[in-house]
């Protein structure tokens, strides 16, 4: 991990990625970091101190059974916020965060700046969206008994912001299934008219099905 000292990219960054959008406190002191490909980024008795936004780059998140299995919960591409859970709770990481490419984040210490954060509603509602997407992920991932159709269109529909499954290899992490399973589900999602294919492999929710 190391801060990169880029007062104009970050302003940018800022407003680019919408991020800035999330906040009603001026004068937060956001910093721009970078991980490199395979760097932890927290894992349970190492949280995270601040919120993540990713703007490049892709992350992957997963846990332990009780068992000892790994149990992967989800891969992040394109802009994904991190932290929240440590906000709630500090000291409480739930998963294992790993950097899958190197990484470029705009951060923002939660400490130093919690007694703004815990007054600004627009923060609060997304820092509820976060939670609320984390929580449909797990289930997702956690019971089994739902059908691979059903957590492909739940995922899309209520977890992805964009409504998009960008990659057959991300579609293989979210919904913990065969290549040829998740292959099948999507032609035939297709073929139905609930999902549209853009290109090899990046396929997005039809209109009507949110």
């Amino acid at each position: 991990m190391k801060y990169i000292h880029d007062e104009k990219l970050l302003e940018r960054l800022l407003i680019q990625e919408g991020i800035i959008e999330h906040f009603e406190t001026s004068g937060l002191d956001f910093r721009l970091v970078e991980y490199e490909k395979g760097e932890l980024i927290c894992a349970p008795g190492r949280p995270l101190e601040d919120i993540l936004f990713t703007v490049r780059g892709t992350v992957q998140v997963y846990g332990l059974r009780e068992d000892g299995k790994w149990l992967p919960v989800s891969q992040g591409v394109g802009r994904t916020a991190m932290g929240a859970i440590e906000f709630v709770q500090p000291g409480l990481p739930v998963f294992y965060t790993e950097a899958v490419e190197d990484l470029l984040c705009v951060s923002l210490p939660i400490e130093r700046n919690r007694e703004a954060l815990e007054r600004d509603c627009v923060f609060l509602m997304y820092l509820l969206k976060c939670i609320n997407s984390m929580v449909v992920t797990y289930t997702l991932i956690g019971h089994r008994e739902h059908s691979v159709e059903e957590r492909v269109l739940t995922f899309l529909r209520d977890v992805q912001p964009d409504h998009t499954l960008h990659s057959i290899n991300q579609g293989l992490l979210q919904f913990h299934c065969s290549r040829r399973q998740l292959q099948r589900v999507v032609k035939r999602l297709c073929d139905e008219g609930k999902l549209k294919k853009l290109k090899k492999g990046v396929y997005v929710l039809e209109e009507g099905q949110g």
